[in-house]
């Protein structure tokens, strides 16, 4: 042992005392008495010594009795107790041994033998100290990789789970949960494209609260406030609100794991809101499509109507003329004249209007093609659709089936 061993001797007989005493003195042993049952368990609680040497018969409450008293205290259960007694027959050996004793010692004994006796048994107290502080740090250890285990398992369903989500809201609401399964509390800012959101774990967001996630200095990803801790990412921002502080190496495996959740967490909402983006831009050069395909289809009609109308005007011009000719007294040489020149002219109008039936054609032509064009893009929007549904859905199947929780 490092410092001497404390050595109590229970005994009514004095002689004894002072036997036990002189032996153990070249041994270095720190030596107290005291001469009866009641005083030796009160010695005992009050100087807890290393060893007890404990005689069976004395006045009032025996050592047999003393030693189970002994053994029902917390305090007394590791300390080693050695039976001094007269008798040493078999059966009162077991007995010793039944009421938790570790050694038995038959009166009268060598000075020597009971020396290296105790001397044996305070190495056995060292061996025993030091098992119990190597099982109590092996348990500790164990404790620790098996939270670490459960932890790192929370993290890494989350962030497969991530994959799977379809909104902000079933983002931000996994990610609370698992750092629920984490007995952290907190908020969380997300700076989305509709604008910035704000959920709690528990309770309300004090204004305090916000002012502190807005105003932190964001030139690291962690800001540290006594047990309050900010965790920055570009567009999302997370408050704890207790931290175990008291409890380094669990603050160390947090800290750890936090980053790795609001990595998962910031990359999906990224992606939500490129997704949700393209989409946005897809239906938007649809109804654009839509309008031209309108406006053009409304062009070509009128102009379709309008040469049908200038045909049929010119028609009842010509049919006017030639019945106003009659009535002015020309001769038909001059008649037939202005008639092959009106008739003439009208060919001619009539031959430019045909480019009329042209553009009809090439606007029945581009119609056409925004019709297809229209078409693909929403049949590779649907694919696409059907590509990341297929995706996300193989991949919760392959976390159900893959991730567990310790």
């Amino acid at each position: 042992m490092s410092s001497p061993a404390k050595i109590l001797t229970i005994d009514d007989d004095r002689f004894i005392q002072k036997v036990v005493s002189r032996a153990l003195e070249p041994g270095g042993f720190i030596t107290q008495v005291a001469s009866n049952g009641e005083d030796g368990i009160s010695r005992a609680l009050e100087d807890k010594p290393d060893i007890i040497l404990l005689d069976v018969e004395m006045p009032g409450i025996n050592g047999y009795e003393v030693c189970t008293r002994l053994r029902e205290m917390p305090d007394m259960k590791d300390v080693a107790i050695v039976f001094l007694s007269s008798h040493g027959s078999l059966r009162e050996r077991l007995q010793g041994y039944e009421v938790g004793a570790d050694d038995y010692l038959v009166k009268p004994f060598e000075a020597e033998h009971l020396l290296a006796r105790v001397k044996v048994l305070g190495k056995y107290q060292e061996e025993r100290k030091e098992l119990q502080s190597q099982y109590q740090l092996a348990r500790k250890t164990a404790l620790i990789s098996m939270t670490g285990s459960s932890e790192l398992a929370l993290v890494l369903q989350f962030t497969q789970k991530s994959i799977s989500h379809t909104t902000i809201d079933e983002t931000i609401e996994s990610l609370l949960n698992t750092i629920d399964e984490l007995s952290l509390d907190c908020c969380i800012r997300v700076d989305a494209d509709s604008g910035t959101l704000w959920f709690a774990s528990s309770g309300t967001i004090s204004p305090l609260e916000k002012e502190l996630v807005e105003t932190s200095e964001q030139g690291h990803r962690f800001m540290d406030f006594g047990c309050r801790t900010v965790v920055y990412f570009s567009n999302l921002k997370l408050l704890v609100r207790n931290m175990p502080i008291d409890d380094l190496e669990h603050y160390g495996r947090i800290k750890d794991m936090l980053p790795v959740l609001m990595s998962a967490a910031s990359i999906r909402i990224s992606t939500l809101s490129t997704y949700k983006a393209l989409v946005d831009e897809s239906e938007g050069l649809k109804r654009s499509f839509q309008g031209i395909r309108k406006n053009l289809y409304d062009l070509a009609s009128t102009i379709v109507e309008n040469r049908q109308r200038s045909r049929d005007y010119m028609a009842a011009t010509v049919s006017d003329i030639n019945m106003e000719l009659m009535h002015m007294g020309l001769e038909s040489e001059q008649e037939s004249y202005l008639l092959n020149k009106i008739e003439s002219s009208i060919m001619k109008t009539m031959n430019e209007m045909d480019v009329g039936e042209q553009l009809r054609t090439t606007f029945t032509f581009i119609l056409e093609r925004l019709d297809d064009s229209t078409k693909t893009h929403g049949d590779l929007l649907d694919a696409f659709i059907e590509v990341q549904t297929a995706y996300d859905s193989e991949q919760t199947q392959e976390i159900e089936g893959s991730v567990e929780i310790f």
